[in-house]
């Protein structure tokens, strides 16, 4: 928009008008003075001081804020989207089915106890190698029969997946008409643009190799695409770590929340409990077999009181020795 369409130099009406036009057109972007001048090939002195006028008028009724030297337009950010809770139902919990060990039955105590509703999230955070991908997979057989499923992943080999999964015989992931249940994809980054708003949606896994805090902005990204919907995100954890990579961030948006250590699956947040029981802090001990398909041996434990969860305690006379209560895993019964 040249500075020749402005009747004459200082016409503070005609820029007022090229101005909010300009700034319809780019809400919520940042910009300073210098940028929309150039963009309206505003030159003129006096010109250039009737857009800082009227950008000042702007932000005095609170339409741009301005921090330093740039400036924002944030008319949009000002509409308020309504919720209508009144009409809403409060039965709308799905029936997600959980992993369990098809060898002995065994279950993972959460199954039952936590809802989980259209557009929430749920993270398996774990070390490597460590069981959080053989729950995203047996979390995927166990649901493709009831809701429609895709599972996005950053590294499988279709024939390594398809080892695993023939080990996983309770059910076949072909229906009868040939074709895959599911559907599978390659995602490396940008996982909110592939999510398929009303399924169930795995994504294994999330790798952020540093700033971490963008975990936070990426979940909210993925549940803003959910409508009727869940993702389960899988995450990388270090060892030492409680939470997966980006710490507080992870959690925040989480409805269920789980680490998995050495074989040992801790619920960290569970939003919802569900009928008569809260599993928060509810720790469970388990067994992969058949080469990573399934779980053997689920059970609750804590950790030994004897010796503090090492394992090992010292004796006088013996120096440290394994602990006769767990056995030297640390884990009893509960």
């Amino acid at each position: 928009m040249a500075e020749q369409e402005i009747a004459s130099v200082g016409d503070y009406k005609k820029v007022s008008e090229l101005v909010e036009n300009w700034l319809e057109i780019h809400q919520n972007e940042t910009f300073d003075l210098d940028i929309i001048c150039r963009q309206l090939e505003i030159q003129q002195r006096e010109n250039r001081n009737n857009v800082a006028k009227k950008l000042s008028y702007e932000v005095n009724r609170g339409n741009i804020e301005k921090k330093l030297r740039n400036y924002r337009s944030i008319l949009s950010l000002k509409e308020k989207e309504y919720i209508d809770w009144t009409n809403s139902s409060d039965k709308d919990a799905l029936d997600i089915h959980w992993p369990y060990s098809h060898k002995d039955n065994s279950l993972f105590g959460f199954d039952g106890h936590v809802v989980i509703r259209p557009a929430d999230l749920i993270v398996v955070a774990g070390q490597s190698n460590r069981g959080k991908s053989t729950f995203a997979r047996n979390f995927l057989w166990e649901n493709m029969d009831y809701f429609p499923c895709q599972m996005m992943v950053n590294e499988y080999a279709p024939g390594r997946f398809k080892s695993v999964v023939n080990r996983m015989d309770w059910r076949s992931g072909v229906g009868s008409n040939g074709c895959p249940k599911f559907q599978m994809i390659v995602r490396r980054e940008d996982w909110e643009y592939a999510i398929e708003p009303d399924c169930v949606n795995i994504i294994d896994w999330i790798n952020l190799s540093d700033n971490f805090y963008q975990i936070g902005k990426i979940m909210e990204d993925i549940q803003k695409r959910l409508r009727d919907g869940i993702c389960l995100i899988v995450l990388q954890k270090a060892e030492a770590s409680t939470l997966g990579r980006g710490g507080q961030f992870s959690l925040d948006m989480a409805s269920l929340y789980m680490t998995v250590d050495n074989n040992v699956l801790t619920v960290v947040k569970a939003k919802e409990p569900a009928n008569g029981r809260n599993p928060n802090g509810e720790t469970y001990k388990f067994d992969i077999v058949d080469g990573g398909a399934q779980f053997s041996g689920i059970q609750r434990v804590m950790k030994c009181i004897r010796c503090g969860g090492k394992g090992v305690r010292w004796e006088k006379g013996s120096g440290n020795t394994t602990c006769s209560d767990c056995g030297g895993t640390g884990w009893v019964a509960k």
